[in-house]
């Protein structure tokens, strides 16, 4: 009896207590921000987000290359059949001619600077798309630093209850011996001990599939021990949050999108504009003929659409539907934020609440827990009402533990939901 009355007295309250036999397997200890610079190098999708932000700066050069002047060396050898006797200036049997040609677009409605410029706002998007799914991957680390964290803490729990409820059953055989208990609280002390064991087994097998989930995200094969996170701070004002939202990446990647579709509305519509060029050519080489010393030449090509079947109408339609697309997109990227930020902001304003009240809960459970055992020494309560109010208070201290997790995993929600994941609300 004075066994079980000091394991209720000294069990702390930050589910430490826990013994050799029954206690999570110690692993390597890792912080939060570690386990996100892990997984940060370890993710694929990062990769792939890197490479499709380094795609679309490729095709905004590519894009660009056809503003600037283009120089080539060109060569033509000919070949033909020349009747005997009528050889001469322009009948040979092979011409021979080289050159360097530039060609310089001189106007074309400024289509390619509307489509560098669309390019680069497709660039500025694919950077922000790149820039969430890095917030997105924070997120993701937490959850399974929390999970694993949460999972550990379950396991040093129920382990301490195990023992106590263990150490409760050797109590009453002793008492079962001299007729101070009955078989009936013997057994259901032994039910609730096998009841416990279960749970704990339960527990540990949460904690492997934890365990595999972290060890993906950081590419460590070896079990890992997260270190507890801090206490979140309190909640900030709900507008600051809302105004952070509206500018996060992924709302400004939508926002580039919009404005890159509006730049290509009008590359389509300009393609009704004159086309002017450039070209210039050098000789160094040419066949025996009468421009044989004319070294070079210049041409000034103009050109102006009058029918082609409808295609550019159909095309700058096509591009009037993407528009409105990337604006409706847009829209719903910015309300998605502010949903994002409106639920957050709420469910971590309620685990505060929760969170306070389970930490009166879990004082007075302990207190019960406490007082029962001093009553079952006076004969005024049955073992069955001691089992219980231990039960109570290490389901009080799982609840607590839980919320306690669950309102650092709300303030990491909002963070991520406001843009500002690890910083400053």
């Amino acid at each position: 009896m004075k066994l079980l009355l000091l394991s209720v007295l000294v069990f702390p309250l930050s589910v430490r207590a826990q013994t050799a036999s029954t206690a999570p397997a110690p692993g390597r200890p890792i912080a939060l921000a570690e386990a996100y610079k892990l997984a940060l190098a370890r993710s694929e999708q990062i990769a792939i987000s890197g490479a499709t932000y380094d795609e679309t700066l490729a095709k905004a050069d590519e894009i660009y290359s056809h503003i600037v002047p283009h120089l080539s060396v060109m060569g033509t050898e000919t070949f033909q059949d020349v009747p005997k006797g009528q050889s001469g200036l322009f009948l040979q049997k092979q011409r021979e001619q080289g050159w360097v040609n530039l060609h310089q677009p001189l106007f074309s409605g400024l289509r390619e600077f509307l489509a560098f410029r669309a390019s680069k706002d497709l660039g500025v998007a694919a950077e922000f798309r790149l820039q969430r799914a890095k917030e997105l991957l924070y997120q993701d680390a937490v959850r399974a630093y929390l999970d694993l964290r949460a999972a550990q803490d379950e396991i040093r729990i129920r382990a301490a209850l195990v023992d106590i409820t263990r150490d409760r059953v050797k109590d009453l055989q002793e008492f079962r011996k001299v007729g101070r208990a009955r078989a009936s609280e013997l057994l259901a002390a032994e039910s609730q001990v096998a009841q416990q064991v279960a749970s704990l087994e339960s527990a540990r097998a949460v904690e492997r599939v934890a365990q595999f989930r972290l060890g993906f995200l950081t590419g460590l094969e070896e079990p890992l021990s997260p270190e507890p996170p801090p206490a979140p701070a309190a909640p900030p004002a709900l507008e600051s949050v809302l105004a952070k939202a509206r500018a996060r990446a992924d709302v400004a990647a939508r926002r580039s999108e919009a404005e890159a579709a509006v730049r290509s509305v009008k590359v389509a519509s300009r393609q009704r504009w004159p086309v002017i060029a450039l070209d210039a050519n050098y000789y160094f080489h040419r066949p025996p003929s009468f421009t044989t010393d004319v070294r070079w030449d210049a041409t000034i090509t103009g050109s102006l659409p009058l029918y082609g079947g409808g295609e550019i109408g159909a095309q700058t339609r096509q591009q009037e539907a993407r528009r409105k697309a990337a604006e409706a997109a847009f829209s719903e990227a910015v309300r998605i934020a502010e949903l994002d930020a409106r639920s957050a902001h709420q469910q971590l304003v309620s685990a505060g609440s929760v969170t306070a009240a389970l930490d009166v809960a879990a004082s007075l459970a302990e207190e019960n827990a406490k007082a029962q055992t001093q009553d079952y020494k006076l004969g005024q309560v049955t073992n069955l009402e001691v089992l219980g109010s231990l039960n109570v208070l290490q389901q009080t201290r799982l609840q607590q533990n839980a919320a306690r997790l669950d309102a650092y995993w709300s303030r990491v929600r909002l963070e991520v939901a406001a843009g500002v994941p690890g910083g400053p609300l």
